[in-house]
């Protein structure tokens, strides 16, 4: 009865630091004098809080109120991202609000020279929320997805930037290997359902076989065409007139 008294206490004092967080409000991120927020949207992080359970493996590229509600739940985290001063900052909140953050590893680098050479213990969760510029979200799930225990999330932030959207993309596409569980304004996440998501050729990707399959019913389309003259030059008349250009159908 004492246990479950204990954890009844734990679990309402949880809610009171949560709720102070999102009514604080507080700036973690930016290198300069005056920090800055980019936190994680406020409905993927209660997506968070509703799956991620005590003692899970955890990882995220980048860092902010995520890192903060991973502490909070007890997941066995990994924080990777290069800013000290993020690092410190959120260090800094959680002690002021006695928040144990014993269970964060904190990894002072970039994610795509960490990952490379991190001992590759499975995970039942990663948030790819660090550097967005292109390759860098395809290489933190590139190093990240086999490790990912199969039922395990990925959580794909800021898909409004290309870089990220190739990778929202691919994984939509991706039938029998990754499904789409929750999709957010500008975060999607996505179940491993499969132990092997490396596998075939390019062409048996969904993704990259798109091109193949449109080029591929473009050349017959215009083979069955050329079969009727009279029908051919039209189609060359009205899609020269579209580009507004004398480029032949070919």
């Amino acid at each position: 009865m004492e246990r479950q008294e204990l954890n009844t206490a734990f679990a309402m004092e949880g809610q009171l630091l949560k709720r102070k967080l999102f009514t604080e409000r507080p700036n973690f991120h930016g290198r300069a004098t005056i920090p800055q927020n980019w936190q994680l949207p406020d409905d993927v992080l209660q997506w968070l809080d509703m799956h991620v359970q005590r003692g899970q493996r955890t990882l995220e590229t980048g860092c902010g109120y995520s890192t903060v509600l991973f502490a909070l739940k007890r997941a066995r985290h990994t924080v990777i991202s290069p800013a000290v001063e993020e690092h410190e900052r959120i260090r800094g909140w959680c002690e002021a609000n006695e928040i144990d953050v014993s269970n964060l590893d904190f990894k002072l680098a970039r994610s795509e020279e960490l990952l490379l050479v991190t001992e590759p213990e499975p995970l039942d969760l990663v948030l790819i929320d660090g550097w967005h510029a292109f390759p860098a979200p395809i290489v933190d799930w590139f190093f990240t997805a086999k490790r990912l225990v199969v039922n395990g999330y990925v959580i794909v932030n800021d898909t409004h930037h290309k870089a990220v959207r190739i990778l929202r993309d691919f994984l939509e596409m991706e039938r029998g290997r990754w499904e789409l569980v929750a999709r957010f304004k500008r975060t999607d996440i996505f179940q491993k359902v499969s132990p092997n998501v490396f596998i075939g050729e390019w062409y048996t990707q969904p993704y990259c076989a798109k091109d193949r399959l449109r080029i591929l019913m473009r050349t017959k389309f215009v083979a069955v065409v050329k079969l009727f003259p009279p029908l051919y030059r039209a189609c060359k008349a009205v899609r020269n007139r579209m580009l507004g250009n004398n480029r032949e159908l070919k």
